[in-house]
């Protein structure tokens, strides 16, 4: 939810917020009240306040900047249906541990051109090809000046597996810097290939003969000194004891954590075996089949959660997957030993490791949801 303001009124927004109806937070995509809707018409206003700390040029639209807000009540106070103001009491949570978690997003999207009314992939070439990345060069030198200005540390943008289909990373950091980063990312992302007369979408599964896109979640733990605690040297188990509790309460609640971080009936058509997409709950080294991977050597090792993709609402992701890596935490929850074998090449009947599966369909997950007491 966006609205424009004139930057001669940022002093009064930054003091009373701009008003919005909670009835909005109900809209599915047609503007039209979901089913079972929680806000409706008589729910009142919530108040949105800029948070100045993720202040953004954007550098395509000359004279326009973007804040990201907080929702207040009516009275000024939080409100708790704010997933910005969760997010950040969850992160507390573990800051009362002396814990700091630093992650980054690894968001893929597909490129498309439009031709006699069909899309048609902006590349056929091949996986991580010159070629590839040749198709979209005059885009990413529009893209490498705006998202610089917008103080996003890019690392790398490849061509994937898929006809069009590209993926970016960058630089870790908190968890709130890290959401910005990627919220205005899409955003840039789909504007300016618009603007290249191309469409850029983060779709799960566009095409069912085609790879879909995730978006793969790269976290680490630190202590008050700054050193990374979450994982190991032992490269047979290359995770502390409180990375491989963390990883434990993800893979406890991960049929849960399949409803918020893929969160569309579409979503479900890519999590499913041999799709070089997660679909059985179980963890991994360097194994891109499992649901968690610990990839990299030495101080590039971390936890790396593959099963979410970009439909999801990132605040609500985020929230819960740190909810889940939190109880494994504070319960030491045992952590099985990795999965040595291609995870994608089991269907559900055959089963040899007898893993757990994640769930099928969209209601099947949020039946999980639903009894999780961890995930509220």
């Amino acid at each position: 939810m966006w609205q424009l303001i004139p930057a001669s009124k940022i002093t009064s927004i930054s003091n009373n917020g701009v008003v919005f109806a909670k009835a909005n937070l109900s809209f599915g995509l047609d503007d039209h009240f979901a089913d079972n809707a929680a806000f409706l018409a008589n729910a009142g206003d919530f108040l949105a306040v800029p948070e100045f700390e993720s202040y953004s040029i954007l550098h395509h639209r000359p004279g326009v900047a973007r804040f990201n807000s907080i929702m207040l009540d009516d009275k000024g106070q939080v409100w708790e249906g704010c997933p910005r103001s969760q997010l950040k009491k969850i992160t507390e949570e573990f800051h009362k541990l002396k814990i700091t978690i630093k992650l980054s997003f690894e968001p893929e999207f597909s490129i498309y051109k439009k031709e006699n009314e069909n899309l048609i992939p902006i590349s056929f070439d091949g996986m991580f090809t010159i070629s590839g990345l040749d198709k979209i060069n005059q885009i990413w030198n529009d893209l490498s000046r705006t998202i610089s200005k917008a103080n996003i540390k890019i690392e790398q943008v490849g061509k994937e597996y898929g006809p069009g289909q590209y993926e970016a990373t960058w630089a870790y950091d908190d968890v709130i810097k890290s959401i910005d980063n990627y919220i205005n990312f899409k955003d840039l992302i789909k504007s300016i290939i618009r603007d290249h007369g191309y469409l850029a979408t983060f779709m799960p599964k566009p095409f069912d003969h085609l790879p879909g896109n995730g978006l793969h979640l790269h976290i680490s733990l630190w202590d008050q000194n700054n050193k990374e605690i979450s994982c190991s040297d032992n490269d047979e188990f290359p995770l502390s004891n409180i990375g491989a509790n963390f990883v434990a309460g993800l893979l406890k609640n991960a049929h849960s954590l399949t409803a918020t971080g893929c969160a569309t009936v579409n979503s479900y058509k890519r999590i499913l075996p041999g799709s070089w997409s997660p679909a059985h709950i179980c963890w991994g080294i360097e194994n891109r089949s499992t649901l968690i991977r610990i990839p990299g050597k030495g101080n590039r090792r971390h936890i790396e959660l593959r099963q979410g993709d970009n439909s999801n609402n990132p605040y609500i992701y985020l929230i819960s997957v740190l909810a889940s890596g939190l109880e494994g935490i504070k319960n030491k929850l045992t952590l099985e030993d990795p999965i040595t074998d291609d995870a994608g090449q089991f269907s559900d009947k055959d089963n040899d490791n007898k893993l757990k599966v994640l769930p099928r369909t969209f209601n099947e997950s949020l039946t999980y949801l639903k009894e999780n007491e961890v995930i509220e």
